[in-house]
């Protein structure tokens, strides 16, 4: 079996960036229960409510664990290191949704 390529510094930073940008993001659609569209051309924003809008929020937290486990992948191989950090991502984001939502 081959050994895979060591991940270079700007592909590390890229992949940590979608990590915290994704994690953001999904905890900002799941917290204020959707997002507000901005139109083009000075039109009046939408508000995409809940229950279309935690699709998106899940496309970002599914894309925000698989660039977790792809950084921890680069450390480690084991699987019960991978499932130590799912379940820690899930606490982190359970915790974000609880400290930025509205009070």
């Amino acid at each position: 079996m081959s050994e895979t390529p060591s991940l270079n510094l700007p592909l590390r930073l890229s992949i940590a960036a979608l990590f915290i940008l994704g994690l953001i993001g999904g905890t900002l659609v799941v917290a204020y229960s959707g997002f507000e569209t901005s139109p083009r051309r000075g039109g009046t924003p939408v508000f995409v409510p809940a229950p279309d809008a935690y699709f998106i929020a899940a496309t970002m937290y599914a894309m925000s664990c698989l660039a977790m486990l792809a950084l921890l992948r680069h450390r480690t191989k084991s699987v019960a290191w991978a499932g130590a950090a799912v379940a820690g991502y899930v606490v982190l984001a359970w915790g974000l949704v609880r400290v930025i939502g509205p009070l």
